[in-house]
């Protein structure tokens, strides 16, 4: 589980929906606003039920959660971020891949 000093609240992710700037992957979009209020960064998974069954949605989030604790608190400060996930995939290699590589678009770009 992420700190909760790391997690974006429910009802901002609608609003960042609209507002942020939109990076689409094969299998997953990120969204990313900058917030100057956010100290290190906030971040939400939403998991798409076409995705597949319980347990599938629930291993991608573990994936998603664990590639994000990794690559974002390195050097990423006051962002909030948000990751649509659509497609699955169950390979770690792949999804970090993609996650770094929207991840370098989003901070070049803000």
């Amino acid at each position: 589980m992420l700190p909760k000093k790391n997690r974006l609240k429910a009802n901002d992710i609608k609003g960042l929906y609209s507002k942020g700037i939109k990076f689409r992957g094969e299998y997953g979009m990120l969204i990313v606003e900058k917030n100057s209020k956010v100290g290190e960064y906030e971040i939400a998974f939403v998991v798409s039920k076409k995705i597949g069954n319980a347990v599938q949605r629930h291993r991608m989030t573990r994936l998603l959660r664990e590639i994000s604790r990794k690559m974002i608190k390195e050097n990423i400060t006051g962002l909030r971020l948000v990751y649509i996930a659509f497609k699955y995939c169950d390979n770690y290699e792949k999804l970090e891949e993609e996650f770094k590589l929207q991840i370098e678009k989003a901070v070049s770009h803000t």
